[in-house]
Formats: structure tokens, sequence, C-alpha cells
């Protein structure tokens, strides 16, 4: 009698082994054939519905990585899109801003072909041409310049050099151009005003400033420059009285290729204010425009520590 019950029970605890076994067998092929599916979800590029989010097994481990998998790919995705659009869309603005150099070329040196052309028209025509070598020069040399900035190419050498000295050189630089309009530069600069930067690229960033200044400046008008320090920043302020920016502009003059909607016959590309901020970022700064009716007033901040 006690045999038959203990072979009864042993039979038993075997048959209950083997069902859970092959319960468990199962289970897990249904976890697997679950994890195939959401791996195709993946590959397919369907949105995977988390199910097993607050449990605590194998499953919800390899399913909550699959989804991060999914989500990091995805993000990656859209980054490369959009990483295409701006490629894109650079290629489209620079063809656009080369093309009329380029046909001027063309055109101007079809005209120097011809064999009636007096000497005076020739050489108005050499001119011409000359010009537009000027201003694709200019366009290649600042692409590049963009290029190298964008992808930190170039690197920023801060020394601690007296950013007066940098100032004033710039003002020198530009004094001519400003002369040709009878437009007046007046700089209020402290003398030895020495703070960390290099003088190369934060030159270059004022010269654009200055630059743009001058060019939408009426002619016979001023220009004011400044450079002041407090505890926490050290600003160099720059204001004409031309044809100024509409309201809402103040963010949009810093966009690659971007020209105010006042801007009528004045030549520009739309590069030098992108440039200079690019190049204040780089300092560790930053770059502000507000209106002023007339004109404009750009103003540049680098932080004060290191500053004397």
């Amino acid at each position: 009698m006690w045999i038959w019950i203990a072979g009864a029970a042993l039979a038993g605890a075997v048959f209950g082994v083997g069902a859970a076994r092959l319960a468990g067998r199962k289970c897990r092929q249904r976890e697997l054939g679950e994890i195939s599916d959401l791996a195709a979800h993946i590959l397919n590029g369907t949105e995977i519905a988390g199910r097993a989010a607050c449990e605590e097994t194998l499953y919800a481990r390899i399913e909550n990585q699959l989804i991060r998998i999914q989500r990091m790919t995805r993000g990656k995705q859209e980054e490369a899109e959009k990483s295409r659009e701006r490629i894109q869309q650079l290629i489209t603005e620079i063809a656009h801003q080369m093309r009329t150099p380029l046909v001027n070329m063309e055109t101007y040196l079809e005209f120097l072909q011809d064999e009636d052309i007096s000497q005076e028209e020739a050489e108005e025509y050499v001119t011409a041409v000359q010009l537009s070598e000027q201003k694709l020069h200019f366009l290649v040399e600042s692409f590049i310049k963009m290029s190298r900035l964008e992808h930190h190419i170039i690197q920023i050498k801060k020394e601690e050099t007296d950013l007066a000295a940098t100032i004033f050189s710039v003002v020198s630089q530009m004094r001519k151009k400003a002369g040709e309009k009878g437009i007046r530069i007046y700089a209020e600069v402290p003398e030895n005003l020495f703070c960390p930067h290099d003088a190369n690229w934060l030159g270059e960033a004022l010269v654009n400033v200055l630059d743009n200044a001058v060019k939408y400046s009426a002619d016979g008008g001023s220009i004011e420059l400044s450079a002041v320090k407090n505890d926490m920043f050290l600003r160099i302020r720059i204001q004409d009285h031309g044809i100024g920016i509409e309201e809402g502009e103040e963010n949009k003059v810093f966009q690659r290729f971007y020209r105010g909607r006042r801007v009528t016959a004045e030549e520009g590309f739309g590069i030098g204010l992108y440039l200079a901020r690019e190049i204040i970022t780089r300092h560790g700064g930053f770059m502000k425009i507000s209106r002023e009716e007339p004109g404009i007033a750009a103003e540049i901040y680098l932080e004060a520590s290191g500053c004397q």
C-alpha cells in the first residue's frame, strides 16, 4: 500500500516537473517570438509598444533595451536627415550667392571678345570682371571660414593682449572706407585694457560689424564705438545711424545670408554678422543687436574674468 502511494507520488512529481518544464519552454518560446517581433519593428521602423515596462523579468529588460535602441537609432536618423537638409540648403545658398558674379564675369568676358569695342569700354569691362572676381574670392574665403568655425577646425587662441590696441587697429583699417563716405568714427576705449582674446579673430569680428555700420550709414554720418568693463562682462558697443532694421529682425540678422528688409541698393551677402557672432561665441561671449531708430547698436559681451 505504502509502496503504491510512494510510486504514485513520485509519478506525480515527475509529471509535475515535466509539465513545468514544458510550460517554461512554451513561455520562453513565446517570449523569444515576441522579442523577434520587437526586432522586426525596429527593422521596419515601426514604434515598439512596451508591454512589460513594470515587470522585473529578463524579457522586460530585453524589451526595454530594444526600445532604447530604437529611440537612439531614430534620433540618429533624424539628426542625419537634418544634417542632409542643412547641407542641401547650404549648397543651394552658395550656388545662389555665386551665380551673380559668375554671370557678370561671363557677360563682360563676352563683351571683351567684341573686336569693335573701344579702349575705354575694354577698360570698363576689365574692371567689372575684376570686381566680380573679388566678390567670388570673398565668398569662397567666407565659406571656408564658416565651415572651419562650425566644425571647430579653427581654434581660438586667447592671449593676455591689449584689447584697446585690437580695437584701434580695426578702427584704423576701416577709416579709409568710412572716409570715402564722409563718415566719422568716434572711439571711446580705455587705454591698456588687457583682456584674454585672440587678436586676429576678434579683430575680424569687429571689422565685420564695423563694415556693416559703414555700409548701411548715410554719407556724412557718424559711428560711435565704446568699450566698458564691469564685474561680469566687458562690453564693446558699435552704434550707427544708418538705415537700421525692422522690428523682429534683431535675431534674424545673425542668420547666414540674411539681409534686412530695408536693404535696397547696398551690396552685401549677409555673412558678416553671422561670422562675427560665431567668432564671439568661440571666445565664450555673446552678441546682440538692438534697434535705435535711426540705425542699430551692435553689442559684444566678453567675460570680464582675466581682464585688467
